[in-house]
């Protein structure tokens, strides 16, 4: 065999993964890969490191276009304390099967000069573009020949050499001293010159915005503040008449620093953080943190609870779609449609409360179970009575949906996007398999009482290439999958059994005590908007107890690039109707 697989973990490894490493170490040799840099872990995980990070690209891109992954998340590690550089993982998934690959890169930092830089990949796999910005923006770490490298979390009055995520920037507290221009000094790109000239555009690409010319070209700027309780998002379209010929967003104006705020605490501590990271999706960010730590204390979690998390999963995407769906109704005026479905999803929230003591569902899981309680004979038939009921008024309500030409007219060919852009980007969720991207995490790499048969494959066939997807198709998809939770609960419940535990230890120092110095783990769910993924990081040994670095990454962070593209072509009117179509998170996406 060309490669020894070095196994860390319990769990044994499906056929696939065995075949992937040493596909990559046959291609690229020992100078790149060497043998006793790939390693098994948590079953379905290959870590390869490689020997020179100048060779990212072509690694990537061979993972990408060779053996059909899809990249879902970059990481950065400031690991100068212990190792003298930083490290950069990336994560690829494949669809339809059980199998994470991540390749490590260090950049050292011991050099003189040190490296301060690292070879972008954006120009052959475009959904890295934000993650590279994300990086310079919180590391101080650049991407060599990504064409885009302006500000991206850190707006323009905070200050060049405050970068968050490095681990000399613990206690730092940022003074912004402006002068008589109002200009934070010491900032290169922010928005006024020394003149008091309105600098947003930028020819030397630090401007927030890229000029749109030509005759009769418009700005329309919308945000960050609304009049209602939308959350913060700045929006610049430009128009030619009524048509939108571009838009761009800038996100982050709800930046709280969560990644920042875990370091140093323990996992309980963490766990209320993550479920604070977006209200409507607090059981699937709690549910991918807590199995990042289940996988590295080696717990299984009673079944009970795997089934338990399931059914509160499949609440929360219920009342998430309805809600969006009655959006979707009140924003192209039908007022009777938005009504009853929002009736629907009170059903759905005050059901949330009565088995969890929360409408949205907080407090549900923790580290080694949950904390709800839905085993008892009387709660499981509540669940099963408001679920059954549930289905049968909104299959009334979809087909009264579908038979009103004013609503459906308005969702036709409205915020359209191809496969290929939807594919390019990464876009995850509703807006992935609206677009024929037949992904599902739930189905895919299956977690908690998820097994492949309670999600089957969409109903919509795929697509091609350059054939679009609109708001109506994204609708469908809700649709569809309001019906499939309500399958899925049913099934859910009838696998809990009455009496049996729902915790694996109420001691959370026996699970701390289980977890090795210097561990990670990759923590991941299909929330109501798509796959969110968490990487935890566990200390070294003095602080083996405490997180190091918790990398978030929500399906808001993959989708919102989507807006830009969809939009072209669109009017003004339709806007709304638009960012509805695709649910998207301000909070998710900027943690």
């Amino acid at each position: 065999m060309l490669l020894h697989l070095i196994h860390s973990g319990a769990s044994s490894s499906s056929p696939s993964i065995e075949k992937y490493a040493p596909a990559i170490l046959e291609k690229f040799g020992a100078r790149v890969v060497g043998a006793s840099d790939v390693a098994k872990r948590n079953g379905s995980e290959i870590h390869i490191r490689l020997n020179d990070s100048s060779r990212i690209p072509d690694v990537c891109l061979y993972i990408c276009s060779s053996l059909q992954f899809r990249l879902s998340c970059i990481e950065c590690i400031d690991d100068r304390q212990e190792n003298s550089h930083f490290l950069l993982r990336y994560l690829f998934t494949k669809r339809r099967e059980n199998v994470f690959l991540v390749v490590a890169a260090p950049i050292p930092s011991s050099s003189s000069p040190p490296v301060t830089s690292f070879p972008s990949i954006a120009l052959e796999i475009p959904s890295a573009a934000l993650y590279e910005r994300e990086i310079k923006d919180m590391f101080g770490l650049v991407p060599t020949g990504n064409p885009d490298t302006r500000r991206l979390v850190a707006h323009e009055f905070w200050p060049n050499d405050l970068h968050p995520l490095r681990k000399e920037g613990a206690e730092l507290k940022p003074e912004i001293v402006r002068n008589n221009q109002g200009v934070a000094a010491g900032t290169s790109d922010n928005n006024i010159d020394g003149d008091g000239h309105d600098d947003d555009y930028d020819d030397d690409n630090a401007g927030i915005f890229h000029r749109v010319g030509g005759d009769g070209v418009r700005e329309i700027p919308l945000g960050p503040v609304y009049a209602s309780i939308n959350e913060p998002a700045h929006f610049r379209l430009s128009i030619l008449g009524e048509e939108i010929v571009n838009v761009e967003t800038r996100l982050f104006y709800s930046h709280r620093g969560i990644e920042k705020l875990a370091e140093g605490k323990r996992f309980e501590d963490v766990l209320l953080l993550s479920e604070r990271i977006a209200g409507d999706e607090s059981v699937a960010n709690s549910l991918a943190f807590c199995q990042a730590l289940e996988k590295m204390a080696k717990i299984a979690v009673p079944q009970n609870a795997a089934q338990t998390r399931v059914v509160c999963a499949e609440l929360e995407r219920i009342y998430n779609h309805l809600g969006t769906i009655a959006g979707l109704s009140s924003d192209v005026g039908y007022a009777y449609g938005s009504a009853r479905l929002n009736i629907l999803k009170e059903r759905i929230m005050q059901l949330n409360e009565r088995i969890s003591g929360s409408r949205i569902l907080f407090g549900t899981n923790r580290v080694g179970g949950v904390n709800v309680d839905i085993t008892g004979d009387q709660t499981r038939r509540l669940i099963l009575d408001t679920t059954a009921q549930l289905d049968t008024d909104f299959k009334k309500l979809a087909d009264l949906l579908r038979r009103k030409s004013s609503f459906i007219d308005r969702l036709r060919g409205t915020g359209a996007i191809s496969r290929k852009a939807a594919a390019d980007l990464g876009a995850v969720g509703v807006a992935a398999r609206a677009a024929g991207i037949d992904i599902d995490t739930r189905r895919d790499q299956p977690y908690a009482g998820y097994s492949k048969s309670y999600v089957p494959r969409q109903e919509q066939r795929e697509r091609q290439e350059e054939e679009m997807s609109d708001a109506l198709s994204r609708l469908e998809i809700r649709m569809q999958e309001i019906r499939q939770s309500i399958e899925i609960i049913n099934r859910a419940v009838d696998n809990i059994n009455e009496g049996e535990s729902t915790l694996f230890s109420n001691d959370y120092d026996d699970i701390h005590n289980r977890i090795e110095p210097s561990d990670s783990a990759l923590g991941y769910a299909e929330s109501p908007r798509g796959q969110t993924i968490h990487w935890v990081s566990i200390g070294g040994m003095e602080e083996s107890r405490v997180i190091s670095r918790y990398k978030i990454r929500t399906a808001s962070f993959c989708n919102w690039p989507l807006i830009e593209h969809a939009i072209h072509g669109d009017i003004i009117l339709d806007f709304p109707v638009i960012l509805r179509s695709f649910d998207l998170s301000s909070a998710g996406n900027d943690l």
